[in-house]
């Protein structure tokens, strides 16, 4: 019967990862070189004309290069130890072999502790730590190979900081027998398969795209690398573009991102499931990088859920939990600490939500953006385009012209899409809840609690003053919710109803 390495849970003293850190070190390095080095070899082999000689020398580079990685990360590992600083709250992180490295975090400001394992630390059988803090931009620490009972016990010490050792192995095995609980969602095949032919249409094509420009550009090195001439496979291209074979192309790309969306949800959210831990969602996926991230409501900033048409008749809903973050103010973009719940039912989106917020949001008064909200996107999107066009087409290239007729095409379906955005730009408002609601196919609602705002912005130009036309802008530690063209006057009363509910709540933000 083996013992229970309890001594291994004191974080007090310096420690090293796991041996098998020095693997994946070696294979983090050996994979960022080859990948610089793949096109120069690949060139070099090619153009020599003495390929014994030259053999001969490539596995010799080969093995200089693997002796020398190999000796990186053995010293790397050497160098790599952390320690938890109990009195002065503080996890310590150093690292480097020829410049050292301290990297000291405060714990009262770290924003969340994930546990991860990518293939390879799947076949070594060890797991990532990444730290996140608020106020950061990327992951503040990361540790690369340490065994799963180290990392639950260190994760939980991080979290729970007024924890006494005892009280965190007790919190370590009621993990394991909630592990054993029914989860409150868990994705099926089934599931999967929807989700992934109904979302990241967007992000497929962006992915694809890039696909076909990098090849295109891969092509073109190589060619002139190898001096290959182009002008014939140009030739027989341009012969063979004709409607048929154009709706052939556009057909098998619709295919393509099709199935990228599918393989993308498969790996992304493969044994995807939430499970309750006293108080906090256990979020857990992944097919070749398992994740497992700790989901606390009290440092939930933002929570959102959006649908579209195929999901709605699927019954499914996309959610995503938005924390504190550097990236969050004016870059929509940021994703470092969003959790993405996709999948869920109306039913389990209320308990996720109720877990949350305490209670299950409710609409409260409606907000309704003036027409100007319409006006202004359909002179930008329709008649400045529209008009555009038609002086070129006049005066500058006349062979536009033959194109005229899709100006009427253009107009319907962004003419469409202007009205569904404003159809569904509201903000509602309650005592406990402020939704705002946007969206032109996936229809999007956020939730933010009045005490979470860290800031409110309300402001109109001077040519609004007589329509008493404004626009509303609440800054969270998570993101910014904005809505525009509603009425200036009501959304002061607001903003001066919100400013003093925040003095007056007891509630922290985080």
């Amino acid at each position: 019967m083996s013992e229970e390495p309890n001594i291994t849970y004191d974080f007090s003293a310096p420690r090293k990862q796991s041996a098998s850190g020095i693997i994946i070190m070696f294979a983090n390095s050996f994979q960022k070189v080859v990948r610089a080095l793949a096109l120069p070899l690949i060139l070099i082999i090619v153009k020599s004309k003495d390929s014994g000689n030259l053999a001969l020398i490539l596995i010799a580079f080969l093995c200089l290069l693997t002796i020398v990685l190999a000796l990186f990360a053995y010293f790397s590992y050497q160098k790599f130890t952390f320690f938890l600083d109990e009195k002065r709250q503080e996890f310590i992180i150093n690292s480097g072999i020829f410049s050292k490295t301290s990297l000291t975090i405060q714990l009262n400001k770290i924003q969340q502790v994930n546990i991860n394992q990518n293939l390879l630390q799947q076949v070594v059988g060890v797991y990532s730590l990444e730290i996140d803090t608020a106020g950061s931009e990327k992951k503040e620490a990361s540790i690369k190979a340490i065994d799963h009972a180290t990392a639950t016990i260190l994760k939980q010490k991080l979290l729970s900081r007024d924890l006494s050792e005892s009280e965190t192995v007790n919190t370590q095995a009621d993990n394991q027998v909630v592990e054993s609980a029914p989860p409150l969602l868990k994705l099926s095949t089934n599931t999967l398969l929807k989700i992934g032919i109904t979302t990241n249409y967007g992000a497929s094509l962006l992915l694809l795209t890039g696909f076909i420009f990098g090849a295109f550009q891969l092509f073109k090195d190589y060619t002139d690398a190898l001096e290959i001439e182009r002008e014939q496979f140009t030739k027989m291209l341009s012969k063979g573009i004709t409607l048929f074979s154009l709706c052939f192309v556009v057909a098998f790309a619709l295919i393509i991102i099709l199935a990228t969306n599918i393989v993308r949800t498969f790996v992304k959210y493969f044994n995807f499931k939430i499970i309750k831990q006293k108080g906090a969602l256990a979020v857990s996926s992944g097919l070749f990088t398992h994740k497992n991230v700790l989901l606390t409501p009290n440092k939930v900033q933002l929570s959102a859920y959006s649908q579209n048409y195929f999901q709605k008749k699927f019954d499914l809903l996309n959610m995503k939990i938005k924390q504190a973050s550097f990236d969050s103010a004016d870059k929509q973009d940021s994703k470092k600490s969003d959790i993405e719940i996709p999948g869920c039912s109306e039913t389990e989106r209320n308990e996720v939500l109720k877990m949350i917020l305490s209670r299950a949001p409710t609409k409260g008064a409606e907000l309704k953006p003036n027409y100007r909200f319409i006006f202004l996107q359909t002179m930008i999107w329709i008649v400045f385009p529209i008009s555009v066009f038609a002086l070129l087409s006049s005066y500058a290239l006349p062979l536009l012209r033959n194109y005229l007729f899709m100006a009427l095409p253009y107009i319907i379906v962004v003419g469409t899409m202007l009205y569904f955005e404003f159809k569904r730009h509201r903000l509602y408002v309650d005592e406990h809840f402020i939704i705002k609601k946007s969206g032109i196919w996936d229809v999007e609602h956020e939730i933010i609690e009045p005490h979470k705002i860290q800031a409110i912005t309300a402001k109109q130009y001077f040519w609004h003053k007589g329509a008493d036309v404004g626009h509303l802008i609440i800054h969270t530690a998570a993101g910014v919710i904005h809505f525009k063209y509603g009425n200036y006057s009501y959304i002061k009363s607001l903003v001066n109803y919100w400013t003093y509910k925040i003095e007056v709540s007891k509630k922290n933000w985080m």
